[in-house]
């Protein structure tokens, strides 16, 4: 099986490669001035790309710390029967390998690696913390569950290659692809599964946001990083926004929140 290759935030895009993919789904890097030896590593969720968690990157950057934001890999593709087929190829080994690269591309140059991931992007940065290869981690709607149906439907299915139509139900920009691939809900499912059986070995400060309205990932996940977690984490909520947290109403104070926890672990 081919495995999609993922884009790191630290090297810039061939035009070639550039072409393939959506405008909004380029590798970020912003490199703080002057140079610190800190940086926080942005994972986008699941059908995503780095345009999920801009918002972060935003003000993590104006708040003085480097941030790097990759593209995952079999995400990010500007024509659909490109994307299907990327989807159809990923796995969870591959992903959460991109995450180890992106890691050791920044502990190249940097003494404090921090981690925030967006849904499934959680999952990959809490699997990292769990690792032991940063140094902080935070998570929004991290996807240690998935919806009730969800979780049924994904194991019984996802032996066949398909895809299911599911255009964006957000009032706001979002650029996503209007459809699922069954074989790449069950990396995410796989990938929700294993983040959850490795909490317990999180040795690292976590700060955890969520809103009680997440169709998508039960609130509950909140809880059960703090019953399975071996230390008390901070945790926010915010409420009067979905699942794309960053990008609702909400997104401004849920960036400041995460943007003030690296803060005090970084730069203080």
């Amino acid at each position: 099986m081919h495995q999609p290759s993922y884009f790191s935030g630290f090297d810039l895009l061939s035009s070639d490669i550039e072409k393939l993919l959506m405008p909004d789904a380029k590798p970020q890097f912003c490199k703080a001035k002057p140079n610190g030896d800190a940086v926080v590593i942005c994972v986008h969720g699941f059908t995503g790309n780095p345009y999920d968690v801009s918002p972060a990157i935003s003000t993590l950057s104006n708040m003085g710390l480097s941030v790097v934001a990759p593209l995952l890999p079999g995400h990010g593709y500007r024509e659909r029967h490109k994307q299907e087929q990327a989807f159809s190829n990923i796995t969870p080994e591959g992903m959460l390998s991109a995450a180890r690269q992106e890691i050791a591309r920044a502990r190249e140059h940097y003494s404090k690696v921090g981690m925030f991931g967006f849904s499934m992007g959680g999952a990959i940065s809490l699997t990292m913390a769990s690792e032991g290869l940063i140094d902080a981690c935070a998570v929004a709607a991290p996807a240690l569950r998935l919806s009730r149906k969800a979780e049924i439907l994904i194991p019984l299915l996802s032996w066949a290659s398909f895809s299911i139509e599911a255009p964006p139900q957000e009032p706001f920009y979002l650029p996503v692809y209007e459809f699922y691939h069954s074989k790449a809900l069950r990396t995410l499912w796989q990938l929700s599964g294993y983040a959850r059986r490795r909490l317990s070995h999180i040795q690292c400060p976590v700060f955890a946001v969520h809103s009680h309205k997440d169709l998508m990932v039960p609130p509950i996940v909140l809880g059960m990083m703090q019953e399975n977690i071996p230390f008390e984490i901070e945790t926010a909520w915010f409420d009067e926004s979905g699942h794309s947290m960053l990008l609702d109403v909400s997104g401004p104070r849920v960036s400041s929140a995460i943007a003030s926890f690296f803060q005090r672990q970084f730069l203080h």
